[in-house]
């Protein structure tokens, strides 16, 4: 399969203005060779140790190492623990990102939750966004998901949503979307009736259009360096570079792959007792089983993913409660207080905040191991979050936030990026990006008072 040049040249006239990865996600949708573009969204709470998480002094954007001391983010660098995966080439991280949106509308740290998807102001005592999330305007508004058995999915773990400071979902307005806790009736909605299917011939064929587009692509991006200046050869051979990541996994992704049922979770009366969860709710009995939940939503996310049951989610993981281990060191009893609430910056308290964001990172390595296993981490875009900064001060000022997978070669992955504008940097500006990744013109997202603060993409993305 041969791409029309004319094309391509279209898009090669716009490399000034639009990143070449852009181009070669649009050829390959001429090609109709990858998978459709698919959307998460997660949510962790209790913000991030900035010195577990921030990129070293002497690093860049593109060379980094994440698993310096104390690193949060060693699950995405840890081939030991997925299958001989490591994901530090499939992540861009963000630094210096603000939830302005929410601090001008006088959200507090908490109540900031509802802005992360959905770019949204907040009014009243209860921070009701006023718009929706962004899973649901793809989903919905621009009737992406319309033709899936579910245009979304939105699971949780601890809590329903049904306060704000645990909403991450919402529709048209602001109106809350709950999230659905139990994995058992997840499994009963989603996979009860699911007669499972393999068609090699098929995935063959889509790994072939796709290989093609690339050679073809490569041809003529190889012949424009010589016409750029030193500055855009560079961001010309990091583009480059991702494309051959990407032609890399192609010829690796199985044609084996399959849609198949996953078993039914089982409450309790597994014969492996650490399998029981008997209680799902926080505040319920339920923190005793939340790792086991997390991963039982995980894997059943991905699987519906795998079998295009839905193409758009959330997954909001709550607060771990009560006593609990990561990598074999004990948390106090009460994360919120004895962790969250006591972060200074430096000590032992950075140590133990950094813990615990690598816990919940772990989790998203997971889900991006399960997608991978599938062959799909490349065709989806994961959004990673939380709802504060500095949790001890509940500031929504440089919050964690990370894209995760490969965006169909949209986005050149790998790299560590800061935020280089004076005053707030709008998360939403991330947001925007990402709905363009999936063909939004709009060129904002979100509602503010301050129209600046949700309009136009995220510089360097």
């Amino acid at each position: 399969m041969k791409l029309p040049r004319r094309s391509v040249l279209k898009a090669l006239g716009a490399f000034a203005s639009l990143p070449v990865g852009r181009m070669l996600s649009q050829s390959i949708a001429h090609a109709q060779g990858m998978p459709p573009l698919k959307f998460i969204g997660v949510y962790h709470p209790h913000g991030v140790s900035a010195e577990c998480y921030a990129r070293r002094p002497s690093e860049t954007d593109t060379q980094f190492d994440l698993n310096f001391a104390d690193s949060a983010l060693t699950p995405f660098d840890s081939p030991s623990l997925y299958g001989g995966r490591s994901f530090k080439n499939r992540i861009i991280t963000f630094e210096g990102v603000d939830l302005a949106v929410a601090e001008l509308s006088g959200a507090s740290g908490h109540g900031a939750a509802v802005t992360l998807f959905t770019g949204s102001m907040t009014t009243g005592g209860d921070h009701n966004a006023q718009g929706a999330s962004l899973d649901q305007y793809l989903a919905r508004t621009l009737g992406l998901g319309l033709n899936t058995p579910f245009p979304t999915l939105n699971l949780g773990v601890g809590s329903l949503g049904d306060a704000n400071q645990d909403a991450i979902a919402m529709g048209p307005g602001g109106a809350v979307i709950r999230n659905q806790l139990d994995p058992v009736v997840v499994f009963d909605q989603v996979f009860a009736n699911l007669t499972g299917n393999t068609d090699v011939t098929a995935a063959e064929a889509a790994r072939r259009r796709g290989q093609s587009v690339i050679d073809f692509v490569r041809g003529d991006l190889n012949s424009l360096s010589g016409r750029l200046a030193t500055q855009e050869k560079l961001k010309l051979e990091q583009h480059l570079s991702a494309m051959r990541d990407i032609e890399t996994r192609l010829n690796a992704v199985r044609t084996t792959t399959t849609c198949t049922q996953p078993a039914r979770p089982q409450k309790t009366g597994n014969a492996n007792a650490a399998l029981n969860f008997p209680q799902i709710y926080k505040y319920n009995g339920g923190e005793p089983y939340f790792d086991r939940i997390a991963d039982l939503q995980i894997d059943l996310l991905a699987q519906a993913m795998l079998c295009d049951s839905t193409r758009f989610a959330t997954l909001f993981l709550d607060d771990i409660g009560k006593v609990f281990t990561v990598d074999g060191v004990q948390l106090p009893a009460d994360v919120h207080n004895e962790v969250a609430h006591t972060y200074s910056g430096s000590g032992s308290s950075t140590i133990a905040l950094g813990r615990l964001n690598r816990y919940y990172y772990g989790k998203i390595a997971r889900l991006m191991q399960r997608l991978d296993e599938g062959g799909l981490l490349d065709s989806t875009v994961i959004v990673a979050g939380s709802d504060m900064g500095n949790p001890s001060a509940h500031s929504m000022r440089d919050i964690p936030l990370m894209i995760a997978g490969g965006a169909n070669g949209a986005l050149a992955m790998g790299r560590r990026l800061k935020a280089t504008g004076t005053g707030l940097n709008s998360h939403a500006k991330v947001l925007v990006s990402v709905a363009k990744l999936f063909g939004d013109q709009s060129n904002t997202f979100g509602v503010s008072t301050d129209p600046s603060l949700i309009t136009g993409g995220f510089t360097g993305l």
